[in-house]
């Protein structure tokens, strides 16, 4: 249960974002014990020392560790993986520079026997027929798990998913924070010396930097990364500078007077009339910094501050983010019974189905919780993706198909077997068949033995709905 809050104390000019650190709280030049508590530098002699921010300004030879700041040698790539055989009886292909050996190549399909000769003046046997070639060995596809670059083809490198992810085959980037050029549900971010396409860890829980792809908000604890709208940014989160640059900050999260730990400043707490429950904000310049909703949803608004919309039948009267369980209750100021989720959206992820709502006292001074099962959702664009556990797959109705942010990272690879959701890697089990899918209408990637196929029904941004089948 929550405490509600029905007066708005906020003052617009009274938001000050120039106290907030990305990263651990020690700059370059401040004290330190270890290299986890400097931001973007190293520990040297107990100060945190910043080399370099890209390669140019390492000497030649030297490339720039962006994670610590240090010149260091080039990390030296591995060997690529021997060609596979092609020998008619399948020959192991031999090891590459100084690399791992080539795999074996399948062995060949036996020739069709000769057609015997014509009986006659001594007519002899046909000749056997000749032994099959060599298999190849195929080349995995983006979104393939992988073990090394020489599986994966041209183009493509095989890198961890994500910190503590295996290892899958993706493809690099250049702009640190793009959705635009990767696959749903990733984005651009530099690990090291190289810029790839990997799983968005914007919202995963942090205490410094080194747990995040990008940055950490130390101030709040979440994963944070580059952004130039809020619509590059998941749902719930709006785009705003934080620490000289613009990153992804959270809104989709309660507060009120004294109780404002979870906003990206105490300021930043809107505790409007229209709100059941205060929730976290942001400033902006215009409504493009301010989290997006789903096609077809009420806009929020910028007057200085991000406002959630406050009427309508897709109005939001309270801040709980995607997956927040039980859902919450309580009144509007028609006296209505409404869900205080932060995208006024809520689910049982289990059953997919759309909880009844419980029976809310308007008088009672706290929020009244869901029946077992429900829980908040957030809808999402493909753009701006979820936050961090969550996939954007296009399973919801309102007004039209919309993409909502269901839980991932279950066991699950496409064609597994699954009974949720959250079973499998990519958020998307396929209940009419029982087996583990994927969201392909953006960017018609399926991982080998699958195809991105037309699954019918009402299209989604624009796109006819795909899944991998």
């Amino acid at each position: 249960m929550l405490r509600l809050f029905r007066w708005s104390w906020l003052v617009p000019t009274a938001l000050y974002i120039g106290v907030v650190a990305l990263g651990p709280t020690a700059c370059s030049g401040d004290e330190c014990e270890r290299n986890s508590d400097c931001a973007f530098a190293h520990c040297v002699s107990g100060s945190c020392v910043q080399d370099c921010k890209y390669d140019i300004d390492c000497t030649f030879g030297l490339v720039c560790n962006r994670d610590i700041g240090r010149c260091d040698p080039p990390t030296t790539a591995d060997g690529g993986a021997g060609t596979g055989g092609t020998a008619p009886d399948g020959s192991a292909g031999s090891g590459g520079t100084a690399g791992t050996a080539g795999t074996a190549g399948s062995a060949g399909t036996a020739g069709t026997a000769g057609t015997a000769g014509t009986a006659g003046s001594g007519g002899g046997g046909g000749s056997g027929g000749g032994g099959g070639t060599g298999g190849v060995t195929a080349q995995k596809v983006e979104l393939d798990l992988c073990a090394s670059d020489g599986e994966c083809a041209t183009g493509l490198l095989c890198r961890p998913w994500g910190k503590n992810l295996a290892k899958r085959c993706t493809r690099t980037c250049t702009t640190v924070g793009d959705t635009s050029g990767c696959a749903t549900g990733t984005r651009c971010e530099a690990v090291g010396s190289e810029t790839y396409c990997m799983a968005s860890d914007v919202g995963k829980t942090c205490s410094v930097a080194n747990d995040c792809q990008f940055a950490c908000v130390t101030s709040t604890g979440y994963c944070t990364s580059k952004c130039n709208v809020g619509a590059d940014c998941p749902n719930g989160w709006g785009c705003q500078p934080v620490g000289g640059q613009k990153v992804c900050v959270k809104a989709a999260a309660p507060c009120g007077p004294g109780d404002t730990g979870a906003c990206i400043v105490p300021a930043a707490c809107d505790t409007s009339a229209t709100l059941s429950v205060g929730g976290c904000t942001l400033a902006c310049n215009t409504v493009a910094d301010c989290p997006v909703r789903a096609q077809g949803l009420a806009s929020w608004t910028c007057d200085g501050l991000c406002r959630r919309p406050s009427s309508g039948a897709t109005a939001i009267y309270g801040p709980l983010e995607g997956g927040f369980k039980p859902a919450q209750y309580a009144c509007n100021l028609a006296s209505q019974p409404v869900t205080v989720c932060g995208d006024g959206l809520h689910i049982d992820f289990d059953g997919f189905t759309i909880p009844a709502t419980p029976s809310v006292n308007c008088a009672s001074p706290v929020t009244t919780d869901g029946f077992p099962g429900d829980a908040c959702v957030d809808s999402c664009r493909f753009a701006g993706g979820c936050p961090y556990p969550f996939a954007c797959v296009a399973l919801g109705n309102v007004g039209g198909r919309i993409g909502l942010c269901l839980p991932a990272y279950g066991s699950g690879e496409v064609g597994g077997p699954c009974t949720k959701d959250q079973d499998c890697f990519f958020g998307y089990c396929n209940r009419n068949v029982g087996k583990c899918s994927r969201d392909c209408s953006r960017d018609g990637l399926c991982p080998s033995g699958s195809a991105c196929m037309a699954a019918g029904g009402p299209s989604v941004e624009g796109l006819p709905f795909k899944r991998c089948e």
